[in-house]
């Protein structure tokens, strides 16, 4: 007897329309990653990639001198409250640094200004009238530049342009001189190069419209880059940033006459003049600026989108070696500090979080340098050694 099976509904209905499901899902699922990439990218190409290759057109023709980021101080503090209390609690003052908007500058040797959306700044030095910033173009197609303000006030008074795109990582004042060193050089070649505060004083864009001179430049022969750099007791405190692995920290003897001692080294039977470091430390890597300061040296470490570190280092015990692991204090603070600078007992800390290269990402932004009384930032003891490496 033959058998018939008569099949049941669902075998029959239920298969064809639950591939075609299956395909439907498959594709949202495919458009809805790709539209997701698609969106990932355009963030990193407009926020990220974008402002580090290309310029915004300048909206004024003259250096900024407002915020970016914060109107008020009280908002820049609402902002640092949220991540970091106790800075907040201990910053006495804030100053606006001018330029981040639009800086007037020039452009390689030709005369004439130009004007830059992309400064970033850098070092910072204090003399007894004035702070000192010192910025670069993040796109490399203008002069660095210096920003003069009133120590008093806090008020811009003019951009000095220098004569080279060079990062310009530190600021170091020599007040016996009365010079101004700036980080320079670039491609291996580490130079420290010196303005008078004369010249700097009597210098006007607008008359010259060309990138102010120097007194001196000099190659330093025994460290690959001028990254960061700070006087202290007659030397120049010289150091290299280095993204991995330990760096160096070296000390420079200024001379009688306000240059660098330098040493004649006869190479291939030529004679050339070269400057060699008296002293040499070792650091951690990461590190934007050393200062020494009662017995102290205080390091400042950032990369990247991470919080800054304040190390702190009592001299007693470290001569020769300032890696983290033997921090005596750690501090951290908002992301991308770079240069501090301390005077008449108080730490100032410069950020370029709000440079155009960076101001579209969605962290902590600082448009303005932080300003903490000292005794809050260093321990009490009862004997201050002098410091020497």
């Amino acid at each position: 007897m033959r058998k018939f099976v008569i099949p049941r509904k669902n075998d029959q209905n239920t298969g064809r329309p639950r591939n075609k499901w299956s395909l439907r899902k498959k594709l949202l699922i495919f458009i809805s990653a790709a539209l997701a990439i698609y969106a990932i990218g355009a963030y990193l190409v407009i926020n990220i990639y974008l402002p580090t290759k290309e310029e915004i057109p300048p909206k004024a023709r003259e250096t900024s001198i407002y915020p970016v980021i914060y109107e008020t101080e009280r908002e820049m503090r609402d902002a640092v409250r949220s991540r970091f209390a106790t800075l907040d609690d201990q910053m006495t003052a804030s100053i606006v640094v001018p330029g981040l908007m639009t800086t007037r500058t020039t452009k390689g040797s030709f005369h004439g200004v130009v004007y830059c959306t992309s400064m970033t700044p850098q070092g910072m030095a204090i003399t007894e009238d004035y702070i000192f910033i010192s910025a670069y173009c993040h796109t490399h197609m203008h002069n660095s530049v210096i920003y003069m303000l009133d120590r008093r006030t806090g008020e811009f008074i003019k951009e000095i342009p220098l004569r080279s795109r060079a990062h310009v990582g530190g600021l170091a004042y020599d007040p016996v001189h009365r010079n101004l060193w700036v980080s320079g050089g670039s491609a291996g070649a580490a130079k420290a190069v010196a303005y008078t505060i004369e010249s700097l004083e009597n210098y006007s864009l607008s008359r010259e419209k060309k990138s102010i001179k120097s007194k001196y430049s000099y190659t330093l022969a025994t460290i690959t880059r001028n990254s960061y750099m700070s006087y202290s007791d007659g030397h120049l405190i010289i150091g290299y940033f280095t993204p991995q692995g330990p760096s160096t920290l070296q000390k420079f003897r200024i001379t009688e006459d306000g240059g660098l001692a330098s040493k004649l080294i006869i190479e291939d039977d030529e004679i050339h003049e070269s400057v060699m470091a008296d002293v040499t430390a070792t650091t951690s890597n990461q590190i934007q600026s050393a200062l020494e300061t009662d017995g102290f040296v205080l390091l400042s470490k950032s990369y990247g989108p991470f919080d800054s570190q304040l190390q702190l280092y009592d001299n007693r015990a470290f001569l020769a070696s300032f890696e983290e692991r033997n921090a005596d204090r750690i501090y951290l603070f908002p992301q991308k500090m770079e240069q501090i600078c301390v005077s008449d007992d108080k730490l100032y800390c410069l950020f370029e979080s709000a440079a155009y290269a960076y101001r579209s990402q969605p962290l902590l932004r600082l448009d303005r340098i932080m300003v903490f009384n000292l005794r809050d930032i260093l321990p009490e003891r009862e004997e201050i050694i002098e410091l020497d490496f």
